[in-house]
């Protein structure tokens, strides 16, 4: 089932590639935050996991960073590659954010937008993102609010004369934190950012989901224990 579902979120962001827009108002609230809490440093490793069209990687660009790029579907990646700058550090590869092809403590940072709500395990994911981190390291990870996904469903609708839909998965905080705690991360900030009424100039559909939680948004570290 796993396997299936992978397979239908590939297929999905695939054909959704050309026409996504990765600058709508929902990324008012979470780049900021990554910004705040990533802290970088030069030379430093970072894996964005899932990182679709490069929305996160164009604010890191530059050769300072030694920057990875994960995402399930091809097209994404490509699109990526497309819209980062010349002389970025960056290496793209096609893979599974619950099955990552790198060797424990690979990374100084991990940063990731919208990946929680397409994974079934968020155990396993924590997991993975607490296995490639590096003693010290820090996460900056964003998800779907649950509160926002009992308002507009857990699926994404791409194609509704295709039928064509993207599954989701609905994770209480409180599972999400517990999953967090299991993996041996801690917390270090957390906010849950409503929808605006700004927003409604770029979404007026979005009027019904005013004052609602958008977002999860995490900052984690693996703490050196030593």
């Amino acid at each position: 089932m796993e396997r299936q579902q992978e397979k239908a979120t590939a297929e999905g962001y695939d054909r959704w590639a050309a026409f996504y827009d990765d600058s709508d108002p929902s990324t008012w609230l979470d780049e900021p935050f990554l910004l705040r809490h990533l802290r970088p440093f030069p030379r430093c490793r970072i894996l964005d996991l899932g990182c679709g069209t490069g929305r996160y990687l164009r604010r890191l660009t530059g050769s300072a960073y030694r920057i990875i790029g994960v995402d399930l579907s091809r097209n994404m990646l490509a699109r990526a590659r497309k819209q980062i700058a010349e002389g970025t550090n960056l290496g793209l590869v096609q893979a599974s954010a619950t099955c990552l092809p790198f060797r424990p403590g690979s990374f100084d940072r991990v940063m990731s937008g919208l990946v929680v709500d397409h994974v079934a395990s968020a155990e396993r994911l924590f997991d993975d993102v607490a296995a490639v981190l590096g003693r010290g390291g820090n996460a900056v990870m964003a998800a779907v609010h649950p509160e926002m996904q009992r308002i507009t469903g857990s699926d994404i609708e791409i194609s509704r004369q295709d039928r064509l839909r993207i599954p989701g998965h609905v994770h209480e905080v409180a599972d999400l934190l517990a999953a967090v705690r299991k993996a041996g991360l801690t917390v270090t900030a957390m906010e849950e950012p409503p929808v605006t009424a700004a927003m409604l100039e770029r979404r007026p559909e979005w009027k019904r989901k005013i004052g609602r939680p958008a977002l999860l948004l995490l900052a984690l570290a693996k703490l050196d224990r030593t």
